[in-house]
This record gives C-alpha cells, sequence and structure tokens, in this order.
C-alpha cells in the first residue's frame, strides 16, 4: 500500500506543497485539510463594481490576458496619521480612506486621473511581519521536531516568509522533505 501524506491548510503553501507532492516520480496519496469554505488562504479575489476584480492577501496577483491587464494598485495607510485619528475619537468613513489613499497615489506615483474603481477595507494590524524573537522560536520548534523524530514539515507565511513567492517556496521546500529528495530552484 503507498504512502499517504496529509496537507493541513489550503492555503498557497499548502496548495503548492499538495502540488508538488502529486508531481513526484511516486507520488504518495495526498489529502488536503481545509478548515475554511474555500481553498487560498489569504489570497482571495473579490468582484468591485462594474466587475473590476480586486485582489486580496500578502500581494496583488492578477490573472493573465485582457483583465490582468487593468492596472490594480493597493495603498496602505496606517501609522500616526491613524491612530491620531483614532485617538480623536472621529467617525473614520470609508470614504475618508479613499480619499487619502487617493492623493498619496497622486502624489507619489503623478497620477492625474482618479481610479476607475476602489474597493476600501479597514484592517487593523493586518501588515504581516514577524515578532521579536520569531527566529529562535522557529529554530527551537524545529530542533523538536528532529529531536522527536516526527512525521512533521512546517510551511507558511507563519514560518519563512510572508509573501506570495516565500509562501509557494515553503511549500515546494516541503514537498521535497517529505519525499525525501534535495529542494532545488529548478522545480
Amino acid at each position: 500500500m503507498g504512502r499517504t501524506v496529509v496537507v493541513l491548510g489550503g492555503g498557497i503553501s499548502g496548495l503548492a506543497a499538495s502540488y508538488h507532492l502529486s508531481r513526484a516520480p511516486r507520488p504518495p496519496k495526498v489529502v488536503l485539510v481545509e478548515g475554511s469554505e474555500r481553498l487560498g488562504g489569504w489570497i482571495r479575489s473579490v468582484r468591485g463594481p462594474g466587475g473590476a476584480v480586486f485582489e486580496l492577501g500578502p500581494r496583488g496577483i492578477r490573472p493573465a490576458g485582457a483583465l490582468g491587464a487593468r492596472t490594480l494598485l493597493m495603498v496602505m495607510l496606517g501609522g500616526s496619521w491613524l491612530q491620531t485619528l483614532e485617538a480623536s475619537g472621529r467617525v473614520l468613513p470609508q470614504e475618508l480612506f479613499q480619499q487619502q489613499a487617493q492623493e498619496a497615489a497622486a502624489t507619489q506615483l503623478g497620477l492625474k486621473e482618479p481610479p476607475s474603481h476602489c474597493l476600501v477595507h479597514l484592517l487593523k494590524n493586518c501588515i504581516p511581519q514577524y515578532t521579536v524573537g520569531h527566529w529562535q522560536k522557529l529554530e527551537s520548534a524545529m530542533q523538536f521536531l528532529a529531536a522527536q523524530r516526527l512525521p512533521l514539515t512546517l510551511a507558511g507565511a507563519s514560518y519563512e516568509g510572508v509573501a506570495v513567492n516565500d509562501c509557494i517556496e515553503s511549500g515546494r521546500q516541503a514537498a521535497a522533505s517529505v519525499l525525501g529528495t534535495e529542494p532545488d530552484s529548478h522545480s
């Protein structure tokens, strides 16, 4: 009977790991377990007014073809500007964030025309970053897994890199580890 590999999480790293496991010369049976109603993790497409597609998640990813030819610009606002507004007790309407984002884009990029579509989300504490001591905790966890000889491989934004390309590479390396092959940059 063949080997079965369970991949926990259908985010971009879990999908990448599942893909690479299934493409192996002697692929194991792959069981992908996802707790939400959809695959993709933080990456999610939202259709806005007039059919414009907005990509939410770690980075904007655009589809190929005519739809992908449209420009997508993500503006993140925050820091002391937002903290000052919140401290004032003012109601913060979405229009304020849209106006600030448009002004920032116009100033920084020299844009003359307003965007054809806007989608505003207020997401607090959302810029992906690691806390102080993250790498030491990760190293400790890896040493524990190795010492206990647990058949577990970690992959994803919570471990080594928060960008989409980091997550895909993390999934590929996890698959290579499970398969007992050396991960390389050519797969």
